[in-house]
């Protein structure tokens, strides 16, 4: 327990007003831009892998790795991930509800993952269909405290998960439970809705409430609005209201440097605190932009150029310089290790709504960032978490490499 509030107290120091190594004075729009690296894996020295055979790999291999290393890890029964941990330091995360939040979000990715991939076997079909199973099985996560709502990423992952089985499989004749837990997880996201209109995984405000009240956060409300979409697609009705105050939300969010804040408590003074600045918010831009377009609220295109350069080329080293360090927020400009995978995985899909030309001159940007990631058992991570961090972060990694597949291969 006292391990947990130490990481609470990092947390609320890294992420609350400007601290002594904040660097203000980020270039302005049409100011100078960051030199393109010449060679991902030298900019990540702290990874000790420069050179590496395993990062050397044609796209078909690493999924292929990909696959394989999710087939050979899954659960007993059907999900991924576990509380188990070698480190001494790990987020705090109550027993057993911050666990099965965990659990069930990851598991959502991975069925996502197995769903998307380009290499299907009867293996890799068995393991999504238990993964569909388990989802089916343990949906129902409640919040451990009124500190942690770690909830909301089970709701948001596991609904995108169930929503998207829905459109590719309509026959399934498991499909009248998958609609009835769908159903489940919206109205468990109406129910944890913050008072701002978002979703947040903590509250750490002094006094507590039910409903939270402390601020929202603009990525994990785009993740949730990304999952309610696809669930408007497969057919189920959304309340509006609901919508209409979490994109509001994010919108809000947005800064006149292009970035999106944290949260809403960030936003009438983004520029204090360095996690929002842009070198600290590209892993933010694309999720936050790709859900505020599938709701009908799009970007010019350009925008989405912007978001897609200042993750992979602009200000990459920033995040591959807070890949795998154990702190949350402790690397440059707040950046934690598990922005890292999350953000490309949103990067893919918002290059999705731009050109071939687009997608062939940022698709290799993208594949070579997230093979940064990958390890010699072919799976990939960013930032260790329990025993979370290699199935969330190799599905990441497949759900990105599925689409590079596509103009690589």
């Amino acid at each position: 327990m006292k391990r947990a509030h130490l990481l609470g107290a990092w947390l609320l120091a890294a992420l609350l007003p400007a601290t002594a190594d904040a660097q203000p004075g980020t270039p302005a729009p049409g100011q100078q831009q960051e030199p393109a690296p010449a060679a991902a894996d030298a900019l990540a020295p702290h990874l000790h892998q420069s050179g590496a055979a395993h990062l050397a790999v044609s796209n078909a291999v690493a999924v292929r790795g990909a696959v394989d290393w999710l087939v050979n890890n899954q659960n007993k029964d059907g999900s991924w991930g576990g509380p188990q941990s070698p480190r001494p330091i790990e987020i705090m995360a109550d027993v057993p509800g911050g666990h099965n939040a965990f659990r069930v979000a990851t598991t959502g990715l991975c069925v996502m993952a197995l769903a998307q991939s380009p290499q299907q076997n009867d293996a890799s079909r068995d393991a999504y269909r238990r993964g569909v199973d388990a989802l089916l099985a343990q949906h129902e996560v409640k919040r451990p405290s009124l500190l942690e709502h770690y909830s909301v990423w089970a709701f948001g992952y596991g609904l995108q998960a169930l929503a998207e089985h829905l459109l590719a499989f309509p026959d399934d004749p498991r499909n009248e439970q998958v609609r009835g837990v769908c159903q489940r997880l919206i109205d468990k996201l109406l129910l944890y809705q913050a008072l701002d209109g978002g979703w947040g995984y903590l509250s750490l405000q002094e006094v507590k409430t039910f409903k939270p009240s402390f601020t929202s956060m603009s990525f994990t409300t785009a993740t949730c609005l990304i999952g309610l979409h696809r669930a408007q697609r497969a057919g189920i009705e959304l309340p509006a209201e609901m919508l209409r105050k979490a994109l509001n939300s994010v919108a809000r969010c947005e800064t006149g440097i292009k970035a999106f804040t944290y949260g809403e408590l960030w936003r009438n003074s983004p520029m204090l605190t360095s996690v929002n600045h842009l070198k600290g918010a590209a892993c933010r831009g694309p999720v936050c932009l790709d859900a505020l377009a599938c709701f009908d609220r799009p970007a010019k295109p350009e925008r989405y150029r912007h978001a897609l350069k200042a993750l992979l080329v602009d200000h990459a080293r920033f995040q591959i310089a807070g890949l795998r360090r154990p702190m949350p927020h402790e690397s440059h400009y707040g950046v934690s290790g598990y922005f890292y995978l999350y953000g490309h995985y949103y990067a893919a899909l918002l290059l999705e709504r731009l050109d071939a030309t687009d997608r062939a001159h940022f698709d290799p940007l993208l594949e070579r960032a997230t093979l940064l990631t990958r390890q010699p058992d072919g799976s990939f991570w960013d930032y260790p978490l329990y025993s979370y961090h290699k199935p969330y972060g190799t599905a990441y990694a497949l759900l990105i490499l599925a689409r590079t597949h596509q103009t690589q291969g």
